[in-house]
């Protein structure tokens, strides 16, 4: 219900921008983006510090799991492990959330 609500207020938001700003998405779109940063963002900080920290280095940074893996010290096996749970962690939460592959602007999880 709580969501609904932010939905709606993002919504109403984003249509008074409309006549304003020009953007190629439509307005449901934008606010499935917000909401789904938001959906992010909140897990990320869910995590422990060094699986944030290794989560954010390598799907927003881009560093290897060779390198990722040499200065925790394990494996890139071990590592690349460590970031499937982490990837599968996230993508439970999504989808409590809703969110599937299905759906458009939704459509992140690989």
């Amino acid at each position: 219900m709580h969501a609904k609500k932010r939905f709606h207020a993002l919504e109403l938001m984003l249509s008074e921008l409309d006549e304003c700003i020009p953007d190629s998405r439509d307005t449901e779109d934008a606010i499935e983006e917000i909401e789904l940063t938001g959906i992010i963002n909140d897990w990320l900080y869910s995590l422990e510090e060094n699986d944030r920290a290794l989560f954010i280095r390598r799907y927003y940074f881009g560093d290897a799991v060779k390198s990722l893996a040499e200065e925790a010290r394990c494996t890139q096996n071990q590592m690349a492990q460590r970031m499937l749970r982490l990837r599968q962690k996230l993508k439970a939460r999504l989808e409590a959330e809703g969110y599937t592959r299905s759906t458009s602007v939704k459509s992140y999880i690989t």
